[in-house]
């Protein structure tokens, strides 16, 4: 383990070459990253050491990230795989004769497997999630003839156990810079934000508890005991002193005990107090700033009004969640496809037909249907949506339909309402309907027909008034080949159906949905701000999107934060280049090439500048001698 104790970023390295090519880096940049040698298996325990010593921050690959933020609130920094990682190991694995087995902690970058196939490899691909499932697909490889494995320490190691060949796939120093570039920042934007929030905390955390608390009066008093904050209710309901060290002042805090919240320190809620001819209810709280007690807290309500208050609490609470906030002016986007998709939308709205909404993740299903029910007739009833694939079957089957009291061990006395009772006279939103059992589906489909509801549990019906929108990704008519789709309940959902185009069909959208994404997220950005955004989406123009707007929102919240944390136009660009993996050949076109082809440009000119010195470039670069060397090997740029 590296001899630096007061690391707060350790990178967790599962072989040697990784762990040299770490320190190698760390010794040129000088970042303060400790690196420590870890396998998958010794990943958690390792991380608990360093965290006990103070570390922050983790930078890894795949397979232990994943293990390491399922363990612990730490966050880590993945050091990403791409096509270049792969490269020296496909040229050996070309000239293998016979099946090469690929194995990863999760996906496969797919330009990978593009690569595979313009190479002749006879490829065979496992993932895996566990120690366990690496050592199943390494003996499931060997069973199905592979002669060579490709992937990393791990499965390594079970190949050696298995007596398979393996070439072990090692991050590149540009993918490991890009990681400690990041973690870096992270950290310096934690320990800035920790800055301004210690100069803060004594009077956020008054104004916190006077927000949080506040109904009716409020009073607050210093650690000497004398009144400091006051509001006009508090006036009124402690008789209206005309000054706020008045006698009758003194003696309302002392009858409220609040003297004593200050010299304890303890909380006293919910008690009743008579205070100027009203029953009053009183919490007081002290104001602790770093384990001291440094002032006290009162709010004071009037018991009438609060019981008016809590009925008013009671009805928003039983609507929360019931309502649709999408309109269709909120869906962005000129292209022909959209906008013929949104009038199509409008049609169906119209109607009270159930209607199918078939699209990729991330295309915007629920927006639309919220659209849909928002320009409905029911518009003044409630919108429910439920997430068919988030729940198990027992579970979707009790909040679906609901259940009276004694129906199975833990019903709530009084039974529950389902969720279609609750869309009575509105929407229920169906997301994710080909996640849902077969055995519910029956369910649903009686709903459908009926147009009434059977609690479990019960033998009585209760007749329901509702449009049905379901929202799916998967393609139903396969699943209704595979027996995991009713076929009969099919044709009753898709009654009307609604195509959501993916981003790569309407690459026209990318650039005004991306800035208007960009303004949201940062409404007060500046000028160059806005221009270096624009550049970039124009640069993407091609980017398969395989997140769709989704995939484009999160990449406009990372260099919104980037920018707003004065990242360069360099790093940024560099980090686009490493952070979108599924830049790959369509159509004849190369998605993401004006990216390459500005680092090409980039590199010529500061070589130009600095005489054709390569330790100069590379040091006014950022890059490594070696780093710049590829690049230019890669760029066919000659030094000369």
């Amino acid at each position: 383990m590296d001899s630096s104790q007061d690391r707060q970023i350790w990178l967790i390295a599962p072989t040697e070459e990784l762990l040299r090519r770490s320190r190698q880096l760390l010794q040129e940049h000088r970042f303060p990253i400790g690196v420590v040698k870890a396998s998958l298996g010794d990943a958690l325990s390792v991380g608990e050491k360093l965290i006990k010593a103070g570390a922050r921050l983790f930078i890894s690959r795949r397979g232990t990230k994943k293990i390491l933020e399922a363990q612990f609130a730490v966050p880590t920094v993945e050091i990403g795989m791409t096509l270049a990682d792969y490269v020296d190991a496909l040229e050996k694995a070309a000239a293998i004769q016979g099946k090469v087995a690929l194995f990863s902690y999760g996906r496969i970058p797919a330009d990978v497997k593009t690569a595979c196939s313009l190479q002749h490899i006879q490829a065979l691909y496992y993932t895996f999630s566990s120690l366990e499932q690496c050592a199943e697909a390494v003996a499931e490889a060997v069973k199905d003839g592979a002669v060579l494995g490709v992937g990393g320490a791990d499965s390594a190691r079970f190949s050696a156990q298995e007596g398979l060949e393996h070439i072990t796939i090692e991050s590149s120093v540009d993918s490991l810079l890009l990681a400690m570039e990041t973690a870096v920042q992270w950290l310096e934007v934690q320990k800035n934000e920790e800055k301004k929030q210690q100069a803060l905390k004594l009077q956020l955390e008054r104004y916190g508890l006077i927000l949080n608390y506040t109904h009716d009066a409020v009073l607050s008093i210093d650690s000497q005991g004398q009144p400091d904050l006051m509001n006009e209710r508090a006036r009124m309901l402690l008789g209206n002193p005309a000054e706020e060290n008045s006698q009758h002042l003194t003696e309302a805090i002392r009858k409220v005990r609040m003297l004593e919240v200050l010299q304890g320190g303890k909380p006293r809620l919910g008690e009743l107090y008579h205070l100027a001819g009203k029953l009053v209810s009183a919490n007081l709280l002290p104001i602790k700033v770093e384990g001291r007690t440094l002032g006290a807290v009162g709010i004071f309500q009037d018991v009438k009004k609060l019981q008016a208050q809590e009925q008013k609490i009671r009805i928003q609470l039983h609507q929360k969640g019931l309502t649709a906030k999408y309109h269709f002016a909120d869906i962005k986007g000129g292209s022909r496809q959209l906008r013929d998709t949104v009038s199509l939308a409008e049609q169906f709205s119209k109607t009270d037909a159930t209607i199918l909404i078939q699209g990729e993740t991330g295309t915007g299903k629920e927006m639309f249907a919220q659209s849909i029910h928002n320009a409905s007739l029911r518009a003044g009833g409630p919108f429910v949506a439920v997430n068919c694939g988030a729940f198990p079957r027992d579970l979707l089957e009790s909040e679906l339909f609901g259940y009276v009291e004694g129906a199975f061990t833990g019903a709530s006395r009084g039974g529950k309402k389902g969720l279609f009772e609750m869309a009575h006279q509105g929407t229920i939103f169906l997301d994710e309907i080909g996640e849902m059992p077969v055995a519910t589906q029956v369910q649903l489909l009686r709903v459908l027909q009926e147009k009434e509801v059977r609690r479990l549990g019960s033998d009585t019906v209760t007749p329901v008034d509702i449009r049905i929108i379901a929202a799916t990704n998967r393609n139903l008519l396969e699943e209704i080949q595979e027996k995991k789709f009713r076929a009969d309940l099919y044709y009753r959902l898709n009654v009307l159906n609604l195509y959501l185009p993916p981003l790569r069909e309407r690459q026209e959208d990318v650039l005004s949905l991306g800035m208007e994404l960009f303004n949201r997220l940062w409404p007060e950005n500046d000028g160059n701000s806005r221009k270096t955004v624009c550049g970039i989406l124009e640069k993407l123009q091609g980017y398969s999107w395989p997140g769709n707007v989704r995939e484009l929102s999160n990449l406009l919240e990372r260099l919104s934060l980037l920018l707003q944390q004065g990242a360069g136009s360099d790093f940024i660009q560099r980090y686009l280049l490493q952070s979108l993996p599924q830049i790959q050949e369509t159509g004849g076109k190369a998605p993401g090439s004006e990216l390459m082809e500005w680092e090409r440009e980039r590199i010529l000119r500061v070589l130009k500048e600095n005489g054709l010195d390569l330790a100069k470039t590379a040091a006014a670069l950022g890059y490594s001698r070696s780093t710049l060397w590829r690049k230019m090997k890669k760029y066919n740029i000659e030094n000369k």
